[in-house]
């Protein structure tokens, strides 16, 4: 009876090896099976790189490539240029200023009741706020900046402000100021080309402009307000701009 226990005990002890053995097994290829393996041949380097995440959870940007809708188009002015930094000329649309040419600065004397305030753009290098005229509700103001582009196309753009009354009521006359050639423009009507608090449709407005064509680049005095003011300040518009004279830029 006792070797008879004996042989039962080893038998049974004998398949419990074989079903302890069968199930490691087992468990040991399911740690080590195809997955592991890929894991083991990837590029430790990009394994342990991490995705970009911006602080609202989504994939942070990457640098766009050349040519994208990011980049500002030829011509362009500077988007956030310091207050009274002269304007970068873009490649297309220009004057076409001789290659190579430097931009030239400009002097100018302004009237003495005219008071020079704040830009209110980066893009300005000088406003200056013209007192209204009797009757009117607000001040006149000029702008001047330098940018790129055609005469033509800047005074089709001005004349644009005013819709297709300006178009059909404005006038463009040519004067000579010393060695500069200046193209003048007047227009009246509903004035839309505003920016800030001023932006919006202006009925009974107008705008006496004048585009200077100096080298690289041309400057713009650009003058708008209610016509009663515009019109009461045209002498003194016409002597500034008889003041203009370029001025070799500063180093």
């Amino acid at each position: 009876m006792a070797k008879s226990e004996m042989r039962m005990s080893a038998s049974t002890a004998l398949a419990l090896a074989v079903v302890v053995g069968a199930a490691a097994f087992a468990a040991g290829r399911a740690t080590v099976g195809p997955s592991s393996t890929a894991s083991a041949d990837r590029d430790p380097s990009v394994a342990a790189a991490p995705a970009l995440h911006s602080a609202e959870g989504n994939r942070a940007p990457g640098p766009l490539p050349p040519g994208h809708a990011g980049d500002l188009p030829p011509g362009h002015p500077p988007a956030d240029m310091p207050p009274g930094h002269p304007p970068v000329s873009g490649s297309a649309g220009a004057a076409d200023p001789a290659a190579g040419a430097a931009i030239a600065e400009l002097t100018w004397k302004a009237p003495p009741r005219w008071e020079k305030v704040p830009n209110t753009s980066s893009m300005r290098l000088a406003t200056y706020r013209v007192p209204r005229a009797e009757g009117d509700g607000e001040d006149a103001e000029l702008s001047v900046t330098q940018a790129g582009g055609s005469i033509d196309a800047n005074v089709e753009r001005w004349m644009g402000q005013f819709g297709e009354e300006g178009r059909r009521t404005a006038k463009r006359t040519t004067r000579k100021v010393g060695s500069l050639d200046v193209t003048v423009v007047e227009v009246e009507g509903t004035f839309s080309g505003g920016m800030g608090p001023k932006a919006g449709a202006e009925k009974g407005w107008a705008l006496l402009g004048a585009i200077v064509a100096t080298p690289g680049m041309p400057h713009f005095f650009k003058l708008t307000g209610p016509v009663k003011s515009v019109k009461a300040a045209k002498a003194e518009f016409d002597q500034l701009v008889g003041s203009v004279a370029t001025a070799a830029p500063a180093h």
